[in-house]
């Protein structure tokens, strides 16, 4: 991929919780077959956009993972 093109991605978000008003849940990142679980909504933007962003999985530093 050159780097003038963008990624696209099918994501599914479960949101699980709201609390401290912001959402907890897990975000699927379907082509990829990876699951990884985020405490807030900024966490869940952060980890979308890196696996864009650098063509690769979705891990945080923050949240949990497991694979499917």
């Amino acid at each position: 991929m050159s780097a003038g093109e963008k990624r696209t991605g099918t994501f599914i978000v479960k949101v699980l919780e709201r609390q401290n008003a912001t959402w907890q849940g897990s975000v699927t990142w379907v082509d990829e077959h990876k699951e990884q679980y985020f405490r807030s909504a900024l966490e869940l933007l952060k980890m979308i956009d890196g696996a864009l962003d650098k063509d690769q999985v979705i891990e945080g530093k923050e949240g949990g993972s497991h694979e499917k």
